[in-house]
């Protein structure tokens, strides 16, 4: 594992320890900092942005952590897609 990702695991108390700040979680690890560019809107996308921050876990060791879960991304993704309708909507 990863020294920066054990250190981290020792340290870890709760949840709140693996967001990047006290209101935004981020990809689910402060250790992830994948930009999205474009919202995704498409099926294809999401994949495809889905497929980058997996690989910037699994090269970073963020996948080894027990407090990780990979579905997390799953979950951001589909709550920025909500998001974006509700906003298409407002306007």
């Amino acid at each position: 594992m990863n020294n920066i990702i054990a250190n981290c695991l020792r340290q870890w108390k709760n949840p709140k320890h693996c967001s990047l700040t006290p209101t935004c979680k981020g990809w689910g690890c402060r250790f992830l900092g994948t930009p999205i560019e474009e919202l995704p809107t498409t099926d294809k996308e999401k994949a495809k942005l889905f497929s980058k921050v997996y690989r910037e876990a699994k090269s970073k060791g963020v996948l080894e952590c027990p407090h990780y879960r990979s579905l997390f991304i799953d979950e951001v993704l589909e709550n920025i897609n909500e998001s974006n309708v509700t906003l298409q909507n407002m306007n």
